[in-house]
């Protein structure tokens, strides 16, 4: 009886050992779409219309919200490790933009050295009112809500 408690215990701590080692590992997660550099070098400004570039390379992976002769195709490589912050390894942007007419005007890549930070305004918009919790919301509308009349 005692061995088999031994051996339990030991094949337990074992067991979790394994799945905290296995926890830690760093993953490497690949996003987006990455088209072939020959295939982005065969799209020649001036010549090559929507239906050609996308044949090529596929659906892009987002337009321009207000312009949509602007196409983007964007991947990325973020590392995750256990339960840090993920940290963004590589992310590269091609955007092919388009004339009026459908025809590509300009082909442009974006990586992360070239790329412009974005800082979010921390500021918050004043609203009038006040902040209620949830019990003074709960209880602020007992007695505000009757029954339906009968007619």
């Amino acid at each position: 009886m005692q061995i088999q408690f031994k051996l339990f215990t030991t094949l337990f701590i074992l067991g979790l050992t394994f799945l905290v080692l296995v926890g830690c590992k760093k993953h490497i997660e690949k996003h987006g779409n990455s088209p072939n550099p020959k295939l982005v070098a065969a799209i020649k400004p001036g010549i090559h219309k929507h239906f050609h570039v996308e044949r090529l390379l596929g659906s892009p992976s987002t337009t321009a919200t207000f312009d949509r002769e602007h196409w983007y195709y964007i991947d990325s490589n973020v590392q995750t490790f256990s339960f840090r912050k993920p940290k963004l390894l590589k992310r590269r942007v091609l955007i092919i933009e388009f004339d009026n007419n459908g025809v590509v005007a300009n082909i442009r890549k974006i990586n992360t050295t070239n790329q412009k930070e974005i800082d979010f305004v921390k500021r918050k918009t004043p609203t009038k009112g006040k902040e209620l919790t949830f019990i003074q919301q709960a209880i602020g509308n007992i007695g505000k809500f009757r029954k339906p009349s009968q007619d």
